[in-house]
């Protein structure tokens, strides 16, 4: 164990580096670093599955990488990934990819053929990519959610359980006669058991 004042004396700790920092930047905390990491990690994730950059980052196409926009305006982006924002938001997961869905009826998702019931329909800006979502409670625990967006704690709907739940795009989803699966329904009538 250290003493406060030993440890305040090392270089190369957590510590150190956060008082180079406030060096450079008298504004820089460490909760404020740890937030914006986050964040870039997550727009990093969302831009790897998806190909949609998260509102405030850019690709820096010489690095092959994301980052935060310099300006931090959050504003639309710029160079050849303008047009997919806005086409996303407009025209791949615009409204009309949502028209032939109603709530609380029954549907299909896909991949996997999940059935469930809609639940929510509309905009979810925490989840980026902009545009429509359907939020859906399946009948079996084959989701990723309980209705409840992880990356900001806002609930959209309520699944009965951790993994009854999913956010998917208009696309996947079909709405029709899909009624829940019976699976004791295969199973031969026997006298042998009740």
């Amino acid at each position: 164990p250290f003493a406060d004042e030993d440890y305040d004396e090392r270089k190369g700790t957590l510590r150190d580096w956060g008082r180079q920092e406030r060096e450079r930047n008298p504004s820089f905390t460490l909760r404020k670093h740890a937030r914006e990491h986050a964040e870039l990690v997550e727009a990093r994730r969302l831009y790897k599955e998806s190909g949609v950059l998260k509102k405030g980052f850019e690709l820096d196409e010489s690095k092959g990488t994301i980052q935060r926009r310099p300006d931090g305006d959050g504003g639309a982006l710029k160079g050849r990934n303008e047009n997919k924002a806005v086409a996303s938001d407009e025209s791949e997961h615009g409204r009309e990819t949502v028209r032939h869905l109603t709530l609380h009826s029954r549907c299909l998702v896909q991949p996997g053929s999940r059935r469930g019931e809609i639940a929510f329909i509309g905009r979810i800006d925490e989840l980026g990519g902009g545009g429509q979502w359907v939020g859906v409670i399946l009948d079996e625990p084959v989701g990723k959610t309980d209705g409840t967006v992880r990356s900001s704690g806002v609930r959209y709907f309520v699944a009965p359980g951790p993994k009854r739940g999913g956010f998917f795009r208009g696309k996947n989803v079909e709405s029709g006669d899909f009624p829940e699966v019976d699976i004791l329904a295969d199973l031969e009538d026997s006298e042998d058991e009740l």
